[in-house]
């Protein structure tokens, strides 16, 4: 009985082994769809981010130099104008910010995957 249960173990033990070595032949063959997989959804979001961005500022600038222009003597307008200038200057810095990550995912995609993987691993 204890033969049995012993023959039965290593039964299962190598068919356990065998089933992770082929999960990870699997994972080693499917690593570089995966990589570019994600490289192109990094250029998507970041692309994404970088354009909702620059849109909000020009909004924000247009608006308040609209706001500005047509009611030059009514606080609430220049109390507007100021915000949406203000946020402008926001968008705007947050875009700049992104212009580095958006190069990068664009004309050194390995580099930025590394980058990436690193800040997963850390």
């Amino acid at each position: 009985m204890k033969d049995e249960l012993n023959s039965k173990m290593v039964e299962i033990l190598t068919s356990i082994q065998t089933a992770a070595g082929k999960a990870s032949d699997f994972a080693l063959e499917q690593l570089p769809d995966i990589a570019q997989s994600y490289v192109l959804y990094g250029r998507a979001y970041i692309t994404f981010l970088f354009a909702f961005l620059l849109i909000s500022t020009l909004l924000c600038a247009f608006g308040s130099w609209k706001l500005f222009k047509n009611f030059p003597n009514d606080d609430g307008a220049i109390a507007l104008s100021i915000t949406s200038a203000i946020a402008a200057t926001t968008f705007l810095c947050f875009s700049l910010m992104n212009t580095s990550q958006l190069f990068l995912v664009w004309f050194a995609p390995k580099v930025w995957l590394l980058k990436e993987l690193a800040g997963l691993i850390k």
